[in-house]
This record gives structure tokens, C-alpha cells and sequence, in this order.
């Protein structure tokens, strides 16, 4: 089982800007990489913002899990208003943002099982 985080996130720490820069940095995640571990989710997925009335992902990240990783888990967690989980069919998506949009810890952990490789 591959298991990668990343530290890249557009506009704060490891700051990159939007596009081909960040772009740059997503393709570097390996083809096989089972788990992926980002700060920011993709576009679309569990980063609805309601104050400001629109999602929020990175468009370049949703490319790069859809199109080329495909991994069985994505775990993110800066958008506090996007807790959960969801699926695309092939992703299972999870926000695990601990606190709320106030910043209050009150988010309930996300606990999930994963097979174990060497189990055969």
C-alpha cells in the first residue's frame, strides 16, 4: 500500500499559485499512490463554501486524482465546512477537518478500515 502527503497548498503554507506552477508539483504524486494526503481537497468534493457561495478545491489537484492517480482514499481537511465523506466511484473522498468553520474542535474523528496488504 502507497501512502503519500503533500505540503503544497495554494495561498498559504507552501504557497503556490494556481496553474501550471501547482500543476507541476501534483504531477509529481506517484501513478500508485493507494492513500494521498493533501491540505486542500479537489474541486467539487466536500468544498462548498456557503459564505462565500461557491467551491473552493483546486481544479489541478481534481485533475490529477481523477485522471492519472486514482487512489482509493483522499484525505484533506482545510475546508472546515466540507466534513465528510463521499465517493466518486473509484475515490473514496474524506474531509477529516477536526474543528468546525469557527474553529471549534467539534468535528467527530472519521474512523475507516482499510484492507491489510500483507493479509493473504
Amino acid at each position: 500500500m502507497s501512502v503519500l502527503l503533500t505540503p503544497w497548498y495554494y495561498g498559504w503554507g507552501f504557497n503556490l499559485p494556481r496553474g501550471q506552477a501547482l500543476l507541476d508539483k501534483w504531477n509529481q504524486i506517484p501513478d500508485n499512490t493507494d492513500i494521498l494526503v493533501t491540505h486542500c481537497p479537489p474541486l467539487g468534493f466536500l468544498d462548498w463554501v456557503p459564505k462565500k457561495m461557491q467551491r473552493v478545491g483546486c481544479m489541478e489537484l481534481l485533475n490529477t486524482v481523477q485522471r492519472r492517480v486514482q487512489p482509493k482514499l483522499h484525505v484533506f481537511g482545510h475546508i472546515h465546512e466540507g466534513y465528510g465523506m463521499m465517493t466518486d466511484g473509484t475515490t473514496t473522498f474524506v474531509n477529516a477537518s477536526a474543528c468546525t468553520v469557527n474553529f471549534l474542535p467539534m468535528n467527530a474523528p472519521i474512523v475507516f478500515d482499510l484492507p491489510n496488504p500483507r493479509a493473504t
